[in-house]
């Protein structure tokens, strides 16, 4: 029904923009998540999915309790779910959309006579088959099920009758598995148990070597890596450290493992590692580029900012990043966290004028007492002292998003001003876009030369 007529039977409903492209990420995200139980999982629609659990329930004491801990598990996760279980996917799939019972267990060989309870629109059909099949006055498949297969097919095509000889399991029904992220993996165990830094050291250097390779020969590099370390106790110890940019570089590796070696508790000693690369990317992309960094040495910030990072921690990390502002003062904003290590490829601005070299924090007004005849500043009294303009360069007229702009102008026409005792200000007079207004402008100063 239209969203007006809900409300206005239910003015309390909640409303939420669709978003379907998030929805489908997340069913994938789900998808993977299942594969937990077995190993093969795939999409069924927009809001199911198949698991293939053929095998896998004497590991959990039978499908009944397979299906509550699933259950249970997806209730913790915030899902809500209704599980059926049967011997062909397209049965499973209808009960579980038809059924009001979260758990629904079809006996071996039970599906003809679960299918003949079931409505045509829990089959997956086509739209429009459903529409003619409803106006004939079928709307239960124990009606299609004891009629003949080719006049079925001659009226409403083969995918009916299809349909139902796959849910009898007369027919295969393929389904289109989905495969888990490749996983770089490197994992060993020692003949003793270990406790000092450099014997840490030389086992995780082993294992990076291992991981190095593997990365190489993938034509991958890590951005994340991830050591687990299993102590004699049972207990387990990790740390975690992230890149700016993808690499399978030895040297690099290892130092920035070395430097969060300390941040372990072996206790009585560690008697296994496991080293991870929890995220990758291509290393034949682009290297990204900061314009801090010398063309000469394009992987010497990343290399700054993961030793930065890995010392005092991501998050004690600030760094410029470009802002939603054409207005000089907002067009830079610092950014931390995960921003701070993730190198963008700048792009600089646009041409524009001469910049100050000192910015004031705010916009200070000031009062022009002269103009000239074409509406330029020609002096103007600062912090009480009077200066007389010399020469000009401007104006430069800066546009900007009006919200942002604290005196509540459009747009601003900037003045490199230089005084007959040679110093430079730079001035600006805020207006509307058509100009400032003769004997009524405002004038500001943002910066010293």
């Amino acid at each position: 029904m239209p969203l007006a007529q809900a409300r206005a039977m239910q003015p309390e409903l909640l409303v939420a923009q669709a978003q379907p492209a998030a929805d489908q990420a997340a069913l994938e995200t789900l998808t993977l998540w299942c594969q937990w139980l077995p190993p093969l999982t795939a999409i069924d629609g927009s809001d199911g999915v198949w698991v293939e659990t053929t095998g896998c329930d004497h590991l959990f004491g039978g499908e009944d309790q397979m299906a509550e801990r699933l259950l249970t598990r997806l209730a913790k996760a915030g899902y809500s779910a209704r599980i059926a279980i049967a011997d062909t996917a397209a049965i499973a799939a209808a009960v579980a959309r038809s059924s009001h019972r979260s758990i629904t267990l079809i006996p071996p060989g039970g599906q003809e006579s679960v299918l003949r309870g079931l409505s045509l629109a829990s089959m997956r059909l086509d739209p429009e088959t459903l529409a003619t099949l409803r106006r004939l006055g079928l709307v239960r498949v124990d009606q299609l099920l004891d009629m003949p297969r080719a006049p079925l097919a001659r009226r409403f095509g083969q995918a009916l009758p299809d349909r139902l000889d796959q849910a009898m399991g007369r027919l295969p029904d393929p389904l289109s598995f989905r495969m888990a992220p490749q996983a770089f993996r490197a994992s060993g165990t020692l003949v003793e148990p270990i406790s000092t830094a450099p014997a840490i050291a030389r086992a995780q250097e082993k294992l990076v070597a291992e991981l190095s390779d593997t990365l190489s020969r993938r034509g991958h590099g890590a951005r994340q890596l991830q050591v687990q370390c299993m102590r004699v106790d049972g207990t387990l110890q990790s740390l975690q450290i992230g890149l700016s940019n993808a690499s399978a570089d030895l040297l690099r590796l290892n130092r920035l493992l070395a430097e969060r070696i300390e941040t372990l508790e072996p206790g009585f000693g560690i008697e296994a590692f496991t080293l991870s690369a929890t995220e990758t990317a291509p290393l034949d992309a682009p290297a990204n580029r900061d314009w801090l960094t010398p063309a000469t040495d394009p992987a010497g910030l990343p290399a700054l900012l993961d030793r930065l990072g890995g010392r005092a921690g991501i998050q004690s990390l600030l760094r410029l990043h470009d802002g939603a502002s054409q207005f000089p003062e907002s067009e830079q904003v610092y950014t931390g966290c995960e921003r701070a290590q993730r190198l963008e490829e700048y792009s600089p601005a646009g041409p524009h004028g001469p910049r100050p070299a000192r910015l004031l924090p705010a916009p200070a007004p000031l009062t022009v007492t002269a103009f000239w005849p074409d509406g330029a500043p020609k002096a103007f009294r600062w912090k009480r002292v009077t200066l007389t303009i010399r020469g000009l360069i401007g104006p430069e007229r800066v546009w900007s998003d009006w919200w942002h702009d604290p005196q509540g102008g459009f747009a601003r026409d900037y003045w490199v001003a230089e005084t007959v005792e040679g110093e430079r200000f730079w001035l600006f007079v805020a207006h509307d876009g058509t100009g400032p207004a003769k004997g009524r402008a405002v004038w500001f100063l943002h910066g010293v030369f």
